[in-house]
C-alpha cells in the first residue's frame, strides 16, 4: 500500500497585498474598506471581538506619529455608511499604507493581525458593536445622581 504524498499547500499573501520588501499605498474600496482607530481603542477593541470567538480580519499598526492608530480592514462600501466617534471611515477615493506581507513587528507601520486568507475582513457589524463597548467602558459607570434631584 503506497501513499502519494500530498504537499502542504503554502499561504499566498492576498492579491491586494505589496510585492517586496517596502509598504505601499493601496486604494481602498475594491478589496476592502478600512476603520481608523486610536490605537488603545483598537487593541481593547481585538481583545473582546476574540473573547466573543468573532474573528478580527487583518489590522495595521501605525505606531508612528501623535498619535499611534489601526486600521482595521472591513468589506468593501463599510465606509459609505460609517458614522462612528473616534474613527475614520476610508473608503473610495482614499488610501492606506500597506505593509508588505514580512512585516509584522515594529519599528513602522506593521501587521498587527496579518491576513491568512483574502477574503477574511473584520465584520463591520461585530466593529460597530465592539467599538460601542470599547466608549461605554472608556467612559466608566454613570455617576449617581446627586440627593435631592
Amino acid at each position: 500500500m503506497t501513499s502519494e504524498a500530498r504537499p502542504t499547500p503554502v499561504a499566498q499573501p492576498p492579491r491586494w497585498m505589496p510585492i517586496g520588501d517596502a509598504p505601499d499605498v493601496c486604494t481602498a474600496g475594491q478589496w476592502w474598506d478600512a476603520i481608523r482607530v486610536p490605537e488603545a481603542i483598537g487593541r481593547r477593541a481585538i481583545e473582546l471581538i476574540e473573547q466573543s470567538s468573532n474573528r478580527v480580519g487583518p489590522v495595521i499598526l501605525d505606531p508612528d506619529g501623535l498619535e499611534p492608530r489601526m486600521y482595521f480592514l472591513v468589506p468593501p462600501r463599510t465606509a459609505d455608511s460609517w458614522e462612528e466617534p473616534e474613527t475614520v471611515a476610508l473608503g473610495k477615493k482614499c488610501h492606506v499604507v500597506v505593509p508588505p506581507a514580512d512585516r509584522t513587528s515594529p519599528p513602522g507601520s506593521h501587521w498587527h493581525h496579518f491576513p491568512h486568507a483574502s477574503r477574511i475582513l473584520t465584520s463591520a457589524d461585530v466593529l460597530r458593536r465592539t467599538l460601542a463597548k470599547v466608549r461605554r467602558e472608556r467612559r466608566g459607570p454613570a455617576e449617581a445622581p446627586e440627593p435631592g434631584s
